[in-house]
């Protein structure tokens, strides 16, 4: 479990008694993909099937559409970059490697049109993986927009909605599946005039969308890596503050050693603490059955129930998300 270990002290709720001051402790988890991606595929080729086509390339330039054809390649390279980056952080596909592909020999650009298998395997090199992801094809409309925040404050945003079609072959079985997804990225503009009048700030935030349009599309296929934060209570015995140093630290077992002698402290506050604490390090070690029976101990010993109604249902969700992460990863 990756840790980035952010606490930021929060206002003690009014009528929970004592020197106890609820934090915010922040942690990296990993969170199961949308799609669920067969278990063969272990590695992926990420390719751009604008690079596929020779021809295409060759009529932009003889109707004089070069500026459009380089225009389209480059923003479809970003997202094939914008998607090979993200994917490299999951432990989903552990052999993948990325591969953008610049010079291919031509197929027919026409997205609704597999690419042909003898073309897909070339794609591979010397090196034959269980899957090539294409970007198909995309595209996108841009605004500028003008919203009041709480009802008040005038905001000026850009806001790139891209639409993405992607294709992905399967080599073990030769088969393919589409997958359309449509991302909207917003921009804040300071001073819109200037924005307006300026081609190049513009096309600056395209790519900058579209490379995210990439990473959205590989959190959708792979499990993905993305912070979370508990409350926790570092402050009253100084094992507390012990416990939560080593919770930054991604070390649970230790956190959890030092805060079991407290959840049966005579102070009743405190064990209830103690034993809410407990559910926060059993979380970070992925055991939520565990947590949730802590968290239930805490709440029996008088614990804010704001804190426990809060927690609940994030435990919850996230045993969801861990049985779903067993069958990704398996």
């Amino acid at each position: 479990m990756k840790v980035t270990g952010i606490l930021s002290v929060l206002a003690m709720l009014a009528g929970f008694s004592g020197c106890y001051t609820a934090t915010l402790l922040e942690y990296d988890a990993l969170k199961p993909a949308d799609v669920n991606i067969p278990q063969s595929v272990r590695s992926l080729v990420v390719i751009d099937r604008c690079d596929l086509d020779s021809t295409f390339k060759a009529t932009a330039y003889s109707m004089g559409r070069t500026a459009d054809f380089n225009r389209d390649s480059v923003l479809s390279k970003l997202a094939v970059l914008g998607c090979s980056d993200a994917l490299l952080e999951s432990p989903r596909f552990s052999l993948f490697i990325p591969s953008l592909h610049r010079s291919l020999i031509g197929e027919d650009l026409d997205a609704n049109i597999r690419i042909p298998w003898k073309t897909i395997l070339s794609t591979m090199g010397d090196t034959l993986r269980d899957a090539v992801l294409s970007f198909e094809a995309g595209s996108f409309d841009d605004t500028l927009k003008y919203t009041l925040v709480d009802g008040w404050i005038g905001v000026y945003q850009y806001e790139v909605k891209v639409t993405s079609f992607w294709r992905l072959y399967r080599i073990s079985d030769f088969q393919s599946v589409d997958y359309r997804f449509v991302d909207t990225i917003g921009f804040d503009v300071e001073n819109p005039a200037e924005f307006i009048s300026s081609a190049a700030q513009r096309m600056e935030c395209i790519k900058s969308a579209i490379y995210t349009v990439g990473a959205n599309t590989a959190r959708r296929i792979a499990p993905w890596w993305t912070g979370v934060q508990r409350n926790f209570f570092s402050y009253g015995p100084k094992a507390f503050t012990t416990a939560a140093s080593r919770l930054r630290l991604g070390n649970w077992k230790d956190a959890a050693e030092i805060l079991r002698p407290y959840t049966e402290s005579k102070h009743k506050l405190q064990s209830a603490i103690a034993c809410f604490n407990m559910a926060v390090a059993c979380e970070m070690a992925n055991t939520v059955d565990v947590a949730l029976e802590w968290l239930n101990k805490s709440e029996k010993l008088g614990m804010e129930p704001y804190y426990i109604l809060e927690y609940k249902p994030k435990l919850i969700r996230r045993k969801t998300e861990l049985d779903q992460l067993d069958r990704q990863l398996k």
